[in-house]
């Protein structure tokens, strides 16, 4: 049970710092320069004159920075370290202060006792199991990239992410890589993340699964068809499949409808400039050309190929 407010020297108290680091806050030591330490720091009692600081480091951090000697202090009995996190996470958990990172080490450190689980941990810090969990369940997360992404201030929880997905090791490490650079944000992995459970993305070669995924960057689109069709696309290239090869051809029936519609406004067409007009053609008869169509211009009757240009129904001249 808390005692009134005692003033303790800061160099009385001993942090437990294994689980975060000093952390800087400009607008608190403001606050506490201007109006003093308002919120009592919580410490616990381990001897004469020997204190373990509970809760409050921001504020103790801010203290020490505006080199004030001592502070108000609820002083509590002695527990264990770890009740002393519990007690920490319980309110860093309600509060978001700390980053997931932190949170992580101090939820790991209390499953290193046998007497804690995440059923357990839960329910003393008052939240679901399933958020404890979240934080379990990377434990399996290239350390490497935990440390780089907290040094860049990258968000913890698309890591998981990035190591569930089922591709290869190199192809995670180039994804990872991107986040940790920030060229990326937790929004594309998990875009990244329900492109690679298509179907159709199994059937990529893996020599060309970076290419995909650029080109999923690269449109960084909440519109998920788009994604699907780049999938499908890099899919098809590798070899021909029933599904894919349908999902193309009815995208391109759906994108050539759109080019009729477009046709067919009069506005858009009718100031086509004759150089505008000439690029469509060309561009259309392209098309055609890769289709490979059976009838081919030898096979017209002669009397259509003595005619060098076909007029189309505006009357401009179409060269052939």
């Amino acid at each position: 049970m808390s005692k009134q407010p005692k003033k303790i020297k800061l160099s009385q108290i001993r942090l437990e710092t294994s689980y975060r680091k000093s952390e800087k806050d400009l607008s608190l030591e403001l606050s506490i320069n201007r109006q003093g330490l308002k919120i009592p720091l919580i410490v616990e009692e381990e001897g004469k004159n020997q204190y373990v600081l509970v809760e409050g480091y921001r504020r103790f951090y801010a203290l020490e920075f505006l080199e004030i000697e001592d502070a108000e202090c609820n002083v509590e009995k002695l527990s264990s370290e770890e009740e002393r996190i519990v007690k920490r996470l319980g309110i860093e958990l309600h509060t978001k202060k700390r980053t997931a990172y932190q949170l992580e080490r101090m939820i790991n450190r209390l499953l290193e006792n046998e007497n804690y689980d995440a059923r357990l941990i839960a329910s003393l810090c008052d939240v679901t199991e399933e958020t404890i969990k979240k934080y379990i369940r990377g434990s399996e997360v290239n350390p490497e990239w935990i440390r780089r992404g907290e040094q860049t201030g990258a968000g913890r929880h698309a890591f998981t992410d990035i190591h569930k997905l089922n591709i290869s090791e190199e192809t995670k490490n180039y994804i990872a890589d991107k986040y940790i650079d920030r060229q990326i944000n937790k929004s594309t992995v998990d875009i990244i993340k329900k492109a690679t459970n298509e179907n159709a993305f199994k059937d990529i070669p893996e020599e060309n699964t970076k290419e995909c995924i650029d080109q999923i960057i690269e449109q960084h689109t909440k519109n998920y068809e788009t994604v699907k069709e780049i999938v499908s696309e890099s899919s098809l290239k590798a070899g021909y499949t029933k599904s894919n090869h349908t999902f193309m051809h009815n995208l391109t029936l759906v994108l050539i409808k759109k080019i009729e519609r477009i046709f067919r406004n009069r506005y858009y067409v009718d100031y086509l400039s004759d150089k505008q007009k000439g690029k469509l053609t060309k561009s259309l008869r392209s098309l055609i050309l890769i289709l490979n169509p059976p009838l081919k211009w030898s096979d017209f009757p002669k009397h259509e190929q003595a005619r060098e240009n076909l007029e189309d129904e505006d009357g401009e001249r179409l060269e052939h």
